[in-house]
């Protein structure tokens, strides 16, 4: 088998690095480390938005235990600007992208989202003459595809793919909806979870306590991350708009604030169950600090409505809490062994569910337990990087010769 088949050098494309936060940058770098520690080389070319758009193009070179990272930049990342100006900054993000790839010369090119990560990754695949793995994560697939300014693009990247790795059913479910003739190059890889290092579940609930006023006997309903429309955010608000007065049920949102499409849907109720004291929340934090106070909760609720594979419920789960789900997480969470699975976007089947959970602490604890063996067992990082492992070999055996479309650097000249 050639050396290349063992121990591929690769070229990570993403949206995000740590310290940035989000799910994406998380896994990047989880994935990218546990490649390393497999024998790999791995270069992670990250979009930086850290400076103002109007900074000269730029490269913050890092190293994070074996990992090589670009901080490729300026990106407009969270900035309203015109569709010329993004593509302008595109091309000069791909250009310096490009200069880096050509020096690392890849075997393969591995983007994460599908957005401006698996665009850009796709050129770049194309500039070096190597294949391009794709991983689906959540919006840039189950929102994009009804994006009639993205569809194009994604089509380009689908097509041009040699896998496309979606980490849920779900999502490949809609990547079939788009694109039906990507079936055979599509596989589902699963996030793995890993905490961090000495991080264990607090119960004295310290935070809870003296920030939010509950009392022990309170059940805390957790929710990790940032709540938007996609992860069913009126539902949950509206299922807890009906039970809280009558039950000691409060919601802590392990995240921002609600932001301003949610607010227009569900800013009244929001606003009702913070003054009324049923509901907190911890405003942005780091990922340790995060999962410090989630730590102190009893459920870790997601009723996404559509999405990829939460980290965020992966990490609640590992720590033990129970999980109260859609049934878009039905392939993580076993219905009556370690949690309870509703309908999708159904407010009857989300109530009741919260009420069951409420109603028995011993069973919460027995799905608690359940829970975070399951995650243990299956969902770890380790799992997931050698089945990204396993499908670079099989893609690289398959792979054609390489045949480079362009990799010119400046001052170079076809003329003599």
């Amino acid at each position: 088998m050639p050396e290349q088949d063992l121990n591929p050098s690769i070229v990570f494309v993403t949206q995000g690095y740590p310290p940035i936060e989000g799910g994406v940058s998380t896994s990047t770098q989880r994935v990218a480390q546990n490649l390393v520690k497999r024998g790999c080389r791995v270069i992670v070319l990250s979009l930086d938005y850290s400076r103002p758009l109007s900074e000269q193009d730029y490269v913050i070179s890092e190293n994070d235990e074996g990992v090589e990272i670009r901080r490729v930049g300026p990106f407009f990342k969270g900035r309203v600007i015109n569709d010329e100006t993004i593509a302008t900054h595109r091309r000069r993000i791909f250009d310096q992208m490009e200069l880096v790839a050509q020096d690392f010369d890849p075997d393969l090119v591995l983007s994460f989202f599908a957005a401006s990560p698996g665009l850009l990754a796709a050129y770049l695949a194309h500039s070096i003459g190597c294949p391009h793995v794709v991983s689906l994560r959540g919006n840039d697939i189950g929102r994009n595809i009804f994006s009639m300014n993205w569809i194009a693009a994604l089509s380009l990247i689908v097509n041009g793919s040699a896998r496309i790795a979606c980490v849920n059913e779900h999502l490949r479910r809609r990547l079939l909806l788009a694109f039906p003739k990507a079936l055979p190059q599509s596989v589902i890889i699963a996030n793995g979870v890993e905490l961090p290092r000495g991080l264990s579940r607090d119960y004295s609930r310290a935070y809870i306590k003296r920030k939010a006023g509950w009392t022990s006997s309170d059940i805390v309903v957790v929710f990790l991350g940032t709540l938007r429309e996609k992860k069913g955010a009126l539902l949950l608000l509206r299922a807890f708009e009906s039970i809280c007065q009558d039950i000691p049920l409060r919601l802590l949102i392990v995240g921002p604030e609600l932001g301003d499409d949610e607010r227009l849907q569900g800013g009244q109720i929001w606003d009702s169950l913070k003054g009324d004291g049923f509901l907190h929340v911890t405003g942005q934090l780091s990922r340790t600090e995060a999962l410090l106070i989630a730590g102190e909760g009893d459920i870790i609720v997601m009723p996404s409505i559509d999405d990829g594979m939460a980290n965020s419920l992966l990490e609640g789960m590992l720590l033990g809490l129970c999980p109260v789900v859609s049934d878009l997480f039905a392939d993580i969470v076993v219905a009556g062994e370690c949690g309870w699975v509703t309908a999708r976007n159904d407010l009857e089947s989300l109530t009741s569910a919260l009420l069951e959970a409420a109603s028995s602490s011993d069973q919460r604890s027995r799905f608690g337990r359940a829970a975070r063996a399951r995650v243990g067992n299956c969902y770890t990082a380790k799992r997931e990087a050698e089945a990204y492992l396993e499908l670079f070999r099989e893609v690289l055996r398959d792979a054609p010769p390489r045949k480079i479309i362009n990799c010119a650097k400046p001052g170079d000249s076809d003329l003599s």
